[in-house]
């Protein structure tokens, strides 16, 4: 068995055929789609969100909202546009404004992701109350595709808001290693650097090949280069049907749980901090 750096990500096709292989052995088929919520006031754009369907949550991205009543209004019709469909709605900010804004209609923080010296905090934010109502008299347009007269001003608003709170962006490294049997790919893993953070969001083996340590010198194989380029924490996310357990035997902590993410299933946010190992 060999295992190299694929730093042309050759195999990386592969890997997430794999992957998403094992994972509709334990889901079945999900729908999924991505959806723009346009608020308009008379001619005005007043607020708009993006949001990506998957797993059974709505996923909240790009955004921007005059005040907290449009805020409302948007969230109101992204939850009767999923209502019966969706197990809830979620979303991710580092912006403690945001953060008390979504509070304000009807989100909790749901868990939150520790700094590290050059990273900010995180916060999971949910909603799972699909009866969520609005007086606003704006109007709210929904495409599954961008229009541009509004998009355009969601790019500018999202730029302003940026400036507003220090967020700037982030060079991303991505870092891969893969076991090949001869020249056969059996497993790879995936992670991304941002400033001294590392997310692992992919790690497979193929079936046949499982239980000879494969899983865990890939794992061993990506920490290394991490330390190698003074990663502080590495975090990844995996669901009860996946390696929660084997995570957690190579020295990961649960940081917060996510009840049916996907529906039936649990799904755990995970962290190991490298620099306290290297203390120890």
């Amino acid at each position: 068995m060999r295992y190299i750096e694929d730093k042309s990500f050759k195999y990386k096709d592969e890997l997430i055929k794999e992957l998403r292989a094992y994972n509709l052995k334990h889901t079945g088929e999900k729908d999924s789609s991505t959806e723009y919520f346009y608020a308009i006031d008379g001619k005005k754009l007043v607020g708009s969100l993006y949001v990506n369907y998957s797993w059974d949550w709505v996923s909240i991205g790009s955004m921007f909202y005059q005040d907290i009543e449009v805020l409302k209004t948007l969230i109101s019709e992204v939850s009767h546009y999923y209502k019966n469909k969706a197990v809830g709605m979620k979303l991710y900010t580092e912006v403690e404004s945001r953060v008390e804004d979504f509070k304000t209609v009807g989100f909790n923080i749901g868990g939150v992701t520790e700094k590290t010296p050059r990273t900010t905090r995180y916060y999971y934010l949910k909603n799972i109350d699909f009866h969520i109502k609005s007086n606003n008299q704006v109007e709210v347009i929904v495409d599954t595709d961008k229009i541009d007269k509004y998009h355009s001003i969601l790019l500018s608003q999202i730029e302003k808001f940026n400036k507003e709170n220090n967020i700037y962006p982030m060079e991303e490294r991505n870092i891969m290693f893969v076991a090949l049997d001869d020249d056969k790919f059996v497993g790879g893993v995936h992670g991304s650097i941002n400033e001294d953070s590392m997310y692992i969001g992919w790690l497979v083996v193929n079936e046949r090949y499982k239980g000879n340590g494969i899983g865990k010198n890939l794992m061993y194989k990506i920490e290394e280069k991490a330390k190698e380029l003074n990663v502080f924490s590495i975090n990844l996310g995996t669901v009860e049907f996946q390696a929660e357990k084997f995570y957690t035997k190579l020295g990961y902590k649960i940081v917060f749980i996510k009840e049916n993410d996907p529906r039936g299933y649990k799904s755990y946010s995970m962290v190991k901090n490298l620099r306290n190992l290297e203390r120890c």
